[in-house]
This record gives C-alpha cells, structure tokens and sequence, in this order.
C-alpha cells in the first residue's frame, strides 16, 4: 500500500467535475481523480464546510460509526480490473477490522473529515498510462501555439521590417 496525501483539488466547471489530485507521501507518484457530477457535488459540499456545519450523508455515516461502536481507521483506492478505481473504508470496532466499499470521492471526504490516512494499492499505477493527447487534438490551431512561444519583444516594433533585419 502507498501513503498518499491530498495535493490539490479543483473544480472542472466545463465537464461539472471536482479533480482531485493525490501525491506520494515521500515520493513522486501522483493519482489524480475525476469524481462525477453527482459525486463532485458531496465531495466540494464535504471539503470546504465548516466543521461545525452538517452534511446529511456524512453525519449519518459518523453517527453509525459512533452507534456500533466503531471508527475509521484508513481509506483505500483500489483498481478493479474491468471497474477502474475502487474505494473502501477500513473501520475498527468491537468485532475487531471490517472495510466498507463506496465510492472513491466518498472514501476521500470521509477521510478528511476523520484525519485518516488514504492509500492507494500499488495496481493502480500498474494499471495506468500516462495522458497522452489525442494528436488531431494535440494542437487545434494548427501550430500556433508554438508559434506564440517563439514571439520575442523585438517582434514588435513600430520601425518598417527592414531596418529591424538590418539591425540584426
């Protein structure tokens, strides 16, 4: 299992997703997620509350940990083949450890929300690759992006083209 930690969480208005972008504790892998429009909703209402406001899903889940007498103790992603990313939530009680399946921006909220670790099993980045854009996507202008990098101040200037050549 790999530590992780929340690096950066960020809001993608144009597709209504909240992106959620975990780091290595201690190393350099990233798991950056994409939580659906539904989950986005409870995750952002969950990350930014105040901690003395309600969320109805999340006090009742504390509320039966607290009734059966158990705590979180960890959250884990993991990659299901044919599913993709799994969540679960390890709780500790009486009965000794159980983990519970939900979704993995759920696992993430619950895990702010009760200060326990997140991990992620190693077959999720066994099971990945890397971002590569589509290449009729890659540059929709046709090269004018490179083109922009390659504009210097000099470019603009008020003298004719010729007497900036020959300044050259």
């Amino acid at each position: 299992m790999i530590l992780m930690q929340f690096r950066e969480i960020r809001s993608c208005p144009e597709h209504r997703q909240v992106i959620i972008v975990l780091g290595e504790v201690g190393g350099h892998r990233t798991l950056v997620l994409g939580a659906d429009p539904d989950e986005s909703v409870r995750f952002a209402r969950e990350i930014v509350r105040n901690p003395k406001s309600e969320h109805p899903i999340y006090d009742f889940v504390e509320s039966l940990s607290r009734t059966f007498g158990a705590r979180p103790t960890r959250i884990v992603l993991e990659y299901v083949p044919g599913a993709g990313l799994a969540g679960s939530v390890a709780f500790s009680g009486r009965e000794g450890e159980a983990s519970v399946p939900c979704y993995p921006s759920d696992a993430l909220a619950l895990a702010k929300r009760a200060g326990v670790p997140i991990y992620v099993s190693g077959n999720v980045f066994t099971h990945v690759r890397p971002f590569v854009p589509d290449p009729s996507e890659a540059d929709p202008l046709g090269g004018v992006a490179e083109w922009l990098e390659g504009i210097r101040p000099q470019d603009f200037s008020s003298s004719p083209p010729g007497d900036r050549l020959a300044a050259e």
